[in-house]
């Protein structure tokens, strides 16, 4: 009999569950209270998208992207949000 080769495998989750945690942070932000959870689902978005692009995971790259598109949509959905980039805007001279 021949000798049988081990193959390890490793599995790259990297970024997966700051995606995961930011997509449920983001719909909370959606449906509760936007303040507190969308800026938090963005700072996750933040660190998993940069984990998964260092470790070239593709579903972590594609989770973290979603949680980026439900955060953009709770900013949109949130009036409080709103208001604020709007301060911030008048405050840098951005507004017209």
């Amino acid at each position: 009999m021949g000798d049988r080769e081990v193959i390890d495998v490793k599995t790259n989750n990297a970024g997966s569950t700051a995606g995961i945690l930011s997509c449920v942070f983001s719909v909370l932000g959606i449906v509760n209270f936007s303040v507190v959870f969308i800026p938090l689902a963005a700072i996750l978005a933040i660190f998993g998208l940069l984990s998964a692009i260092l470790q070239m995971n593709i579903s972590g790259i594609g989770l973290n992207l979603f949680a980026w598109l439900l955060v953009v949509i709770g900013i949109i959905t949130s009036p409080v949000l709103i208001a604020f980039f709007i301060m911030l805007a008048g405050l840098m001279h951005i507004a017209p």
